[in-house]
């Protein structure tokens, strides 16, 4: 796992000509993972940038000049969401990025002016996209995605042809359990074991299920670049994920870009 670590320190783009080429290096860092150039050693390493700041340092500022306007001129994908004080959405600034990506981006406007000459070929790339869901993810799974991700249920399509191993309802059936067992006896303690099993396992194929969503949209284009922006604010749940994500060797040209004050992390 490759991560960069930037300060910000003051609100004037001037004189950060360093940090700006750090930024647009790892654009062309995921040009060189996507084609197979650069060294084959660091290939498919996960890459992330923190950028930290007080408020009003130019966080921002810095990573839409370094990154995001770059980007957006190279036909990379920048999409990003941000965290909220005192709004207590797991996950909430990962899902709406992922929402800028499924909705701003993943579009036939897009695709026509960046990647593709004709609407028919921008159509065909969406449709391959949803067909690899459609194909690779369990029914389960696609569920998992629509309550983690509700602005990804158009590219996530009508659900999943295959049939879920595992049933959709088990995890309620045993909270149901659990509360209606007698109080004596062991049978509460062995639930209790089976309902925190259950609770990881689920949070791992969570994490799963968003790598390989991931790996197939990063897979059909140029480069995606996420900011995750006042991560000072972030739940656990968002930590843990990203972390799975940035790990992930076998998700193609994506970088992870997280921003946050650095005087208001929580200790």
């Amino acid at each position: 796992m490759d991560i960069a670590q930037l300060r910000v320190s003051n609100m004037q783009l001037h004189g950060r000509d360093n940090d700006i080429k750090l930024l647009r290096s790892k654009l062309r860092a995921l040009a060189e993972k996507k084609y197979g150039e650069g060294d084959a050693a660091k290939r498919g390493v996960g890459e992330m940038i923190l950028v930290s700041g007080t408020s009003g340092a130019g966080k921002s500022a810095l990573i839409h000049k370094g990154l995001g306007h770059p980007a957006s001129k190279s036909g990379y994908i920048f999409a990003s969401g941000k965290f909220e004080d005192k709004v207590l959405r797991p996950l909430s600034a990962f899902s709406d990025a992922m929402t800028r990506l499924a909705r701003r981006y993943i579009t036939v406007e897009h695709n026509k002016k960046w990647k593709f000459s004709s609407v028919e070929q921008s159509v065909a790339t969406l449709t391959l996209i949803r067909n690899k869901i459609q194909n690779e993810f369990e029914e389960e799974d696609v569920e998992q995605l629509r309550r983690v991700l509700p602005g990804c249920a158009e590219l996530l399509g009508m659900g999943s042809r295959r049939p879920s191993l595992l049933s959709p309802s088990s995890y309620a059936d045993k909270v149901a359990l659990f509360r209606s067992a007698p109080q004596l006896g062991g049978t509460k303690r062995r639930l209790r074991v089976s309902l925190t099993l259950v609770g990881k396992e689920s949070i791992a194929r969570m994490h799963y299920a968003v790598r390989r969503l991931l790996k197939i949209i990063c897979s059909q284009l140029k480069g995606v670049v996420l900011l995750i922006d006042d991560l000072q604010w972030s739940d656990a749940a968002t930590l843990d994920l990203l972390k799975s994500i940035v790990l992930d060797r076998e998700i193609p040209s994506l970088l992870i870009v997280g921003a946050y004050r650095e005087d208001e992390v929580p200790e």
